[in-house]
């Protein structure tokens, strides 16, 4: 017989929590950690062509990862991952779009208005600040995504949650 601190014990990536209502089970950090770089590598800025593709394998890979830890208490993390995982996409369309002319083109056509589309499309940052705009915000909603075929892991992950 072994006994293991509650905060160090894993078995098969979960791993059980305290709080005040009781015991829970909780994915591991190391798990979270593994999921997470999976996503980073998914959704790569240097391998996504067309972004179509990328959101078929995030969907697979994405529901098999749910569905294993379904049984766990995550809300809170699934929702940080979620919001990164949106910010990742829309770093990909936008390098994709390479030209400023482009870039300002396609967010006027998706709804923002023309002086923050041009500011927007002819920064000099980088992907990752650029895509933090109100302009690219505004033209590339979570909506919008989801009707292109994105997988929403909040929305997923409340379907396979069971609240026992």
């Amino acid at each position: 017989m072994s006994v293991f601190a509650i905060r160090n014990f894993k078995f098969l990536g979960v791993a059980l929590g305290r709080n005040g209502s009781g015991i829970y089970v909780r994915v591991h950090a190391k798990t979270w950690k593994k999921f997470k770089s999976k996503l980073k590598e998914l959704t790569s800025r240097r391998s996504v062509q067309s972004i179509k593709p990328s959101f078929g394998k995030i969907k697979v890979y994405a529901r098999g990862w749910l569905n294993h830890y379904g049984i766990a208490s995550m809300k809170n993390n699934i929702d940080d991952i979620n919001g990164w995982l949106y910010h990742r996409i829309r770093m990909c369309i936008w390098k994709q779009w390479k030209k400023p002319k482009t870039k300002v083109r396609n967010l006027m056509k998706m709804g923002a208005p023309k002086d923050l589309a041009w500011q927007a499309g002819n920064s000099r940052r980088g992907y990752w600040y650029t895509t933090h705009t109100v302009a690219v915000n505004m033209a590339m909603t979570k909506e919008r995504l989801i009707n292109s075929g994105f997988y929403d892991l909040a929305t997923a992950y409340q379907s396979v949650h069971v609240n026992y």
